[in-house]
């Protein structure tokens, strides 16, 4: 595994602990992050693109306060110079706003991410997921399934 790849899998398998701290030392001063929704202001409490990183602390902060990790598992990680991609199976419980415990919804979900890395810290950030399958487990889109 490279240095690269075992970052992003260091990084990630923490998120699955609760354990944001490894996330936020690598990140770079002037890091990019692009949110997997790209609309601003949408249906997620996140979307768009971040930059610096003062402020996808901040995204990571309020990602936090919704949405749950309970657990990354690694399906696949490759990296090619200084960019790496990930997928990993993603469990969690979203809390809906307003909400208390007994609100939580639980959701399990692939999704893929590709960093661009350099000495060791994360530069760039793009993370994809199927969004619709998020929002019909958070109960925010029905589907026609009987």
């Amino acid at each position: 595994m490279t240095p690269a790849e075992l970052l992003m899998k260091t990084v990630v398998v923490a998120w699955g602990n609760a354990d944001m701290r490894p996330a936020l030392e690598a990140l770079d001063e002037n890091v990019i992050w692009q949110s997997a929704s790209s609309c601003e202001g949408g249906v997620f409490r996140f979307g768009g693109t971040y930059r610096g990183r003062a402020n996808v602390v901040a995204l990571l902060s309020t990602i936090s306060t919704s949405y749950f990790f309970r657990r990354y598992v690694v399906k696949e990680i490759v990296s090619k110079g200084e960019v790496v991609w990930g997928l990993f199976e993603m469990q969690g419980d979203f809390l809906p706003t307003g909400g208390n415990e007994s609100t939580r919804k639980p959701f399990n979900l692939e999704t893929a991410m590709r960093w661009r890395i350099r000495d060791g810290k994360i530069l760039e950030a793009q993370s994809f997921f199927d969004t619709a399958a998020l929002l019909v487990q958070q109960h925010e889109l029905r589907t026609n399934a009987a």
